[in-house]
């Protein structure tokens, strides 16, 4: 976009129509963005630029598109010269527009994120590449995908950030191509420069806020919990879903805790405990994995049972059957 009016002049005429989208978008009605408000009492004191596109697309039409222009705007917040004629703004106005943006923007990215809450589903399938049976861990991505997994979760708990950099780039890739969800363990970073899903982070790890500032609005963040009081705790701190476990004995994780698995009569209180999406995880496969989703689990994370299958891709397509079977999400 350019005029004769220069730079300034062109980053206001964006600023202008992105906040003028943006102020129409409609939230559900059980949502309260009160940015919107705020943005819609301040507009009609900007001055109109002199040349503006004709067209219109309409309002937005989610969430994300609302946050995307919202985003675009606070970036060409920080283009404006102040002292340019060519913005009208003074920097009263723009500080408050800047706050406004600000609160906007966590206010939509929390809305983006519930309304992608039907991506955790399905079979879950943790990516270890110390969990292969001596194979390539791409293959065994691959292979979860092409037997129906809805979600792959990168977990090294070895390699420096750099070394795992690579598959988590040919994760998010394969899951873009596939339509599936690709989750990072632990490295906020590691997910905001892949771009994937989202993060998944323990009780130990990075608190969910302090992630949430690495990450872009629209990735997830889920969090592991063991006692029916965490899950309410991690909701609590902004986790978009949690994870329940172990619900059976497993050492895939190399933890041991020492302490009893939870079960399926603890994972019935879970869902009923949870408000947001529930991952069962924890020494599930093929002989146990119907009672996991009869329980109400909405998405079944493992591991071993698909990577240390003699054939990984058969042994994915039967656990997504088994769950479908079951009543569960794929």
């Amino acid at each position: 976009m350019t005029s004769s009016g220069g730079p300034s002049q062109s980053h206001y005429q964006v600023l202008f129509q992105c906040l003028e989208a943006a102020s129409r978008f409609v939230p559900p009605v059980q949502s309260s963005i009160s940015g919107l408000e705020s943005l819609r009492e301040v507009l009609p004191a900007m001055p109109s630029p002199s040349a503006l596109a004709e067209t219109d697309d309409g309002p937005p039409a989610s969430a994300q598109d609302a946050l995307q222009l919202v985003t675009l705007a606070r970036n060409t917040m920080s283009l404006l010269d102040e002292s340019s004629s060519a913005n009208p703004l003074g920097w009263e106005t723009l500080a408050g527009i800047t706050r406004i943006l600000d609160d906007l923007i966590t206010q939509l990215g929390a809305l983006a994120r519930h309304d992608r809450a039907d991506l955790v589903r399905g079979l879950y399938v943790i990516i270890d590449p110390k969990v292969t049976g001596g194979r390539d861990p791409l293959d065994i991505a691959m292979a979860s995908i092409r037997g129906g997994a809805s979600m792959l979760q990168l977990r090294d708990k070895f390699r420096d950030k750099g070394e795992q950099l690579p598959l988590a780039q040919s994760l998010q890739k394969l899951c873009q191509e596939s339509g599936a969800s690709l989750i990072i363990n632990d490295h906020a970073d590691l997910a905001s420069v892949v771009g994937s899903a989202g993060l998944h982070i323990g009780q130990t790890d990075l608190p969910v806020d302090q992630a949430r500032r690495v990450l872009a609005q629209h990735q997830l963040i889920g969090r592991s919990n063991r006692e029916l009081e965490q899950l309410t705790e991690s909701e609590d701190m902004g986790a978009d879903h949690v994870a329940f476990g172990a619900i059976f004995q497993t050492n895939t994780t190399g933890k041991n805790t020492g302490r009893p698995p939870r079960g399926v009569e603890q994972l019935r209180l879970a869902k009923d405990t949870a408000k947001t999406p529930l991952v069962a995880i924890g020494g599930l496969n093929a002989e146990n994995i119907t009672s996991v989703v009869e329980a109400g689990a909405d998405a079944i994370c493992l591991t071993a049972a698909v990577a240390l299958a003699d054939e990984p891709e058969a042994a994915a397509t039967n656990l997504v059957k088994l769950i479908e079977e079951a009543g569960g999400k794929t």
